[in-house]
This record gives C-alpha cells, sequence and structure tokens, in this order.
C-alpha cells in the first residue's frame, strides 16, 4: 500500500504538469492570434499572471 505523501506528490506533479501544458497552450495560441492594439500587453501579461498564481495556489495546496 502506498502512503498517502507519495499519493499527494504525485497528485501535485500531475496537476502541476497539466497547468504547464495548459500556460504553454495559452502562450501558442497568443502568438498564433498575434494580438495586437490597445490594451493587448495589459491583457496578455494579467492571463499570464492569472495562470501563474493559480498555479502557485494550487501547488501549495498539495
Amino acid at each position: 500500500m502506498r502512503h498517502r505523501s507519495d499519493q499527494a506528490d504525485r497528485t501535485a506533479a500531475l496537476l502541476s504538469a497539466a497547468l504547464m501544458d495548459s500556460a504553454r497552450g495559452r502562450a501558442r495560441t497568443a502568438a498564433h492570434l498575434r494580438v495586437r492594439g490597445p490594451g493587448a500587453l495589459p491583457l496578455m501579461l494579467a492571463q499570464g499572471l492569472f495562470v501563474a498564481v493559480a498555479a502557485l495556489v494550487l501547488v501549495r495546496m498539495f
């Protein structure tokens, strides 16, 4: 039987990998659409910050 800490570590690693793939996909989408115009930079920075903060919160939970 596995220890609970091993299972929690494994779950956290899988969640972290999923979030990294999601962030990478978002970056590819932004590059593909070539977001331009007024307000594009703050919007992209806000999205990146949101993803990073959400990832850190979820990783800290485990």
